[in-house]
């Protein structure tokens, strides 16, 4: 129907040419209508070899049960072509368009030759007295919107399952990106005790040997009390760091709250986890921050071995123990 529309908007735009043609009873070589039909006649097969239609043709009323073909897009030598005058039978479209002057569609119409199509029909009306001249009638063989479908369809459905996989990886991505930054502490950037909860029930279920440490930082309120929070985060942050850098490939470091961490060796023994203690007490003691004004650092460490049986609790409450054994130890000190 937008073909039709647009082919009836061509003429429309030389309507008294068209109509001197469409009220001729025949063509005569060499007149002016003969002229005119050859040259849009030419257009309209011109337009319909550029399109998947099946036929674009022109036609004017008769009467209630006949009508006659003006132009037709088919090529000459055609068997299908309609020669100008021609008549057909008037189908019910046809006469509704020339009644109602409005565009419409067709439903699927059965033709013994045509077969089954669809039509657009768009009215050709002249503006200056508004006579309805004609209209425009275009085709579509059933089969090729079926292919057209075909393809749509296609298409419509290649695009969906990209669009759901599109979907589906941005949800993926963000579903990760909400449980890391639910699983990171966003101060220090390590593990948080979300993540250490879950690592220590892995670890627990697995049940290979495995090491506790518990970190506290000495002196920590003094130095918030003394230079500020702002300094005081600028210590967690810098004793983090040296907890990664000390226990390198060996364990995994969790900020447990506040200014206290906690270390998960594991796989690893008491002595081991003794050498991987002293390790990451010396990288924090070589931490220098100008803010500081000199003060060193310094952190108290718990060690706690787990034993087949032994509950998350209580592993974290002998670590607890003796982290607080050590910090009474270097206070008598």
């Amino acid at each position: 129907m937008d073909i039709a529309l647009s082919i009836a908007a061509f003429l429309t735009g030389d309507i008294e040419e068209y109509r001197s043609l469409s009220e001729a009873t025949s063509l005569v070589p060499g007149t002016k209508e003969e002229a005119y039909y050859q040259k849009t006649r030419a257009v309209i097969e011109t337009i319909k070899q550029g399109t998947d239609t099946s036929f674009i043709f022109t036609a004017k009323y008769i009467d209630a049960q006949t009508n006659a073909y003006v132009l037709d897009g088919e090529p000459v030598d055609s068997e299908f072509f309609s020669p100008f005058g021609s008549t057909d039978p008037m189908n019910p479209c046809e006469l509704q368009v020339y009644t109602t002057r409005q565009s419409l569609a067709s439903g699927e119409e059965e033709d013994p030759i045509w077969g089954t199509y669809l039509t657009g029909y768009a009215p050709i009306i002249d503006t200056r007295d508004d006579t309805m001249v004609g209209w425009v009638g275009v085709d579509y063989a059933a089969e090729t919107l079926n292919v057209r479908y075909v393809r749509i369809s296609w298409i419509l459905g290649f695009c969906f399952a990209s669009f759901i996989l599109i979907i589906s990886t941005l949800l993926y991505f963000l579903i990760r990106a909400i449980q890391t930054k639910s699983n990171v502490d966003y101060l220090t950037k390590l593990a948080n005790k979300r993540s250490f909860t879950h690592l220590l029930a892995k670890l627990i279920k697995e049940k290979n040997s495995f090491t506790l440490l518990m970190c506290d930082v000495d002196k920590f309120k003094p130095i918030n009390d003394t230079y500020g929070h702002p300094v005081g985060d600028m210590v967690l942050i810098a004793i983090a760091q040296a907890l990664e850098t000390g226990l390198e490939l060996t364990g995994k470091a969790f900020r447990y709250g506040g200014d206290e961490f906690a270390i998960l060796l594991p796989s690893c023994h008491s002595l081991k986890a003794q050498t991987v203690l002293q390790t990451v007490q010396e990288h924090v003691k070589a931490i220098r921050l100008t803010q500081l004004e000199g003060t060193e650092l310094s952190v108290s460490i718990g060690q706690a071995q787990w034993e087949e049986g032994m509950q998350a609790d209580t592993l974290v409450g002998n670590a607890d123990h003796d982290l607080y054994e050590q910090k009474r130890k270097r206070r008598e000190s």
